[in-house]
């Protein structure tokens, strides 16, 4: 596991008790944008078994929504004969 990923298990282990069960997985996703946007956590999908079950619910969410947009595209564009 890099030491980014690491770093994030870490805050996410303690900040999670301070926050109520309703707000975990928005707290969660905020969390995660904040490191994506400031250091490389790429490798985040080989380590989500590492994670609890909240952060693997944001790290899915938070990253596959692009995916899906880009796959979309992709039909749109082999459907149109491009």
């Amino acid at each position: 596991m890099s030491p980014e990923i690491a770093l994030l298990n870490e805050t996410w282990d303690l900040v999670k008790s301070h926050v109520s069960s309703k707000e975990k997985l928005e707290v969660a996703e905020t969390l995660l944008r904040l490191f994506e946007e400031n250091i490389d956590i790429s490798e985040i999908h080989i380590h989500s078994n590492e994670f609890d079950k909240v952060m693997k619910t944001a790290i899915v969410s938070y990253f596959d929504e692009g995916v899906e947009d880009e796959d979309d595209d992709y039909d749109d564009d082999y459907s149109n004969g491009w």
